[in-house]
């Protein structure tokens, strides 16, 4: 014991006391109240020790040294009694200590030495008498009642694996990581926590992990050494211990359930692709859902089963009307039943309280004190139980960042108690479900710190549409991937305590994907444009912005029915490109007519903003121009033929009277 003197005066004439109260707890409810301090003290100190003096911020050990043999312990239980230790200085108690002192008695014929007969705990030197004590009334978590012999309790370790508030879109979110993941840090400490765990029990699979995949992929594509050689770790973590995976980015479950979506879009919510196309070890377990914050309601629950997740983790809540019971129980929603791994409050609190370094300051509670708590918690089960072995579940919280020293001490003690049996989480989840009367969960209660409603359904749009769109793909996980994880991660537990980042995470998550939206492009050449036959082709020009290639449906809707679409070409438009195609049309009479251009997934969802243009259809035209240019040309030669007739003989033509005969004249010429 360390009496530690934080004033700035010097500490005189002070004394340590000791007391031990005689009546065994029986009851984890008298338990907690003497834990708390609200319990009373007992009625005479069993030992004095004076306090030298000391100095303003000095301390000193002190030992308090009795023989059991005069406690005159009896019984063959293992329930606790009251323990407490002040410092006073003679004129008001200055500090106080609440603990217990654990009676194990040791079993007959194994001779245990005269003056050690087992007591756990400090232990007084001049007892008082011990007084009557209660008959053997603890009830169990089955309705049974205690008998007075001793029994065992099985328990179960399971610690959270999830990270800080990642921004996919951020580079520096990912670069936290490498302080998370390094020696000393919480992550690397919750990763090395399940060696301890094993190594202080003897057990394989002591301390059990839920982990958020997202993170493991985030952190095996890190350029940093130690952060990716965290990630193999865990990725190898599932020979080692069972190991649960989380809905990727660990969802707020809460905020989902009470933005009332429907079954698709929380699956949409809780299935987002890994970053680097990374996937689930198969040596790990089933998704397992863990909502937020205090005590789930129903709807969280339901939400949770909507999506597949049939089995969830609840801190808080479905406490044995009385007693104490295996930490499994049945939960019935409107989406189907979902199996609740319900903690143990206390035994969780003091666990975390005397391990947990997170914040980096000492944990809240010493080893010892969390020893004796934790010892006297599960003697109080084992001796109601007796005859029977509950299995509970201690759960830590997110963020954990354990003490190996301290929770290997814990651990080693609980297992060396002879009444706790460390055991792997798969032997609980094997337990039949107990049948006792819990308290209910509340129906719908939404918590502080949830993503607001409207914000959760801004996100669940965008999503869908995204979706719609990635039909265009031959793999439509190639263009969701793309802002999934971005809408995703907005919902994450760790962004309740930033709201305001949040906000503007949402914001950016829903940007990029309206900028994914609007990759696929349809135009025309001319908004106006002039059908003069009764059939031809109106050429539709489609962009491809996407990095995949896209199968789309081009498709015109008239306005009126004198304008028939003869067909819906389907084409592929390589990634990065554009492709023009021509859509037949024919025409039943002439007139203006209104068509709009869509471009269609082959699931029938528009792929991009529609395009309107105005075709004026005149469908006797081309006929028309024919015959008037078969008039005009006929015309053309008649009026030829006619001018010829028309300008007759000339007076200036010669005839063939005046014509000389050529043989006439060439005889004339050899006669002259």
């Amino acid at each position: 014991m360390t009496v530690a003197n934080p004033t700035a005066e010097v500490l005189e004439g002070a004394s340590v006391r000791l007391w031990i109260g005689w009546k065994r707890v029986l009851s984890r409810s008298d338990l907690a109240a003497w834990a708390d301090g609200t319990g009373g003290r007992p009625g005479t100190p069993q030992k004095t020790l004076d306090v030298p003096s000391l100095a303003a911020g000095a301390h000193i050990d002190l030992t308090f040294s009795l023989p059991v043999d005069g406690l005159r312990l009896t019984g063959d239980d293992r329930a606790p009694r009251e323990l407490a230790i002040t410092l006073a200085d003679g004129r008001s108690t200055l500090a106080a200590v609440h603990s217990f002192l654990l009676w194990d008695p040791a079993p007959p014929g194994e001779g245990t030495p005269s003056g050690d007969s087992g007591a756990r705990g400090t232990t007084p030197e001049s007892p008082e008498p011990p007084s009557p004590e209660p008959s053997d009334t603890g009830q169990t978590g089955t309705g049974k009642t205690g008998t007075g012999k001793t029994g065992t309790v099985g328990l179960s370790l399971l610690a959270p694996m999830t990270g800080p508030a990642l921004d996919p879109a951020d580079p520096h979110s990912a670069g936290a990581l490498a302080a998370l993941t390094a020696p000393g840090g919480p992550l690397a400490r919750t990763l090395a926590a399940v060696g301890v765990a094993e190594g202080a029990t003897g057990t394989r699979g002591a301390l059990a992990i839920a982990v958020d995949p997202a993170l493991v992929a985030t952190a095996t594509a890190s350029h940093d050494p130690q952060t990716t050689a965290w990630a193999g770790a865990v990725t190898g973590l599932g020979d080692r211990t069972s190991v649960s995976p989380l809905p990727a980015y660990d969802p707020d479950l809460g905020a989902l359930a009470h933005a009332d979506l429907g079954a698709p879009d929380l699956t949409g919510a809780l299935t987002a692709p890994l970053p680097a196309g990374w996937s689930v070890p198969s040596t790990w377990g089933a998704t397992v859902a863990w909502p937020a914050g205090s005590t789930p309601d129903v709807a969280t629950l339901a939400a949770a089963r909507a999506a597949g997740l049939s089995t969830a983790v609840v801190m808080d809540g479905l406490a044995p009307s009385q007693g104490t019971a295996t930490g499994l129980a049945a939960v019935g929603t409107n989406a189907g039943g979902v199996t609740a791994l319900v903690a143990d409050q206390a035994l969780s609190q003091v666990l975390a309280a005397a391990t947990d370094l997170a914040g980096g300051e000492a944990p809240v509670l010493s080893a010892a004190e969390a020893t004796q708590r934790l010892l006297a918690e599960t003697a109080v089960v084992a001796f109601q139980n007796a005859g029977d072995e509950p299995h509970l579940l201690a759960t830590l919280p997110r963020g954990w960042s354990p003490d190996a020293d301290a929770l290997h001490a814990t651990l080693g003690a609980l297992q060396a108690s002879g009444w706790v049996r460390l055991a792997p989480l798969d032997e609980l989840r094997a337990s039949p479900v107990p049948t006792v009367e819990r308290t209910p969960l509340p129906g719908s209660q939404p918590q502080d710190g949830e993503l607001a409603p409207l914000e959760v359904r801004r996100l669940a749009d965008a999503r869908s549409a995204v979706a719609s769109l990635a039909a265009v793909a031959d793999d439509p996980r190639a263009v969701t991937s793309l802002v999934a994880p971005g809408l995703a991660a907005p919902v994450s537990v760790a962004w309740r305590s930033s709201p305001t980042d949040r906000s503007t995470a949402v914001d950016a998550a829903i940007d990029a994907a309206t900028t994914l939206r609007s990759a696929l492009t349809v135009s025309v050449v001319n908004l106006e444009v002039t059908l003069i036959s009764a059939a031809g082709a109106l050429p539709v020009t489609v962009r491809n912005n996407l990095p995949v290639d896209a199968t789309v449906d081009v498709v015109l809707r008239p306005d009126d029915a004198r304008l028939i679409i003869e067909s819906r070409p389907t084409i592929v438009v390589a990634a990065g490109t554009e492709a023009r195609v021509n859509v037949p049309v024919s025409a039943l009479a002439s007139g203006d007519v209104d068509v709009q251009v869509q471009l269609l997934t082959p699931d029938g969802a528009q792929a991009a903003d529609p395009v309107s243009l105005q075709l004026r259809v005149r469908a006797g035209w081309e006929t028309v121009g024919t015959a008037v240019l078969a008039g005009l040309v006929a015309l053309l030669l008649v009026f030829g033929i006619w001018r010829t007739v028309r300008r007759g003989r000339s007076p200036r033509r010669t005839s063939d009277a005046d014509v000389p005969d050529p043989l006439i004249r060439g005889e004339a010429e050899r006669r002259a």
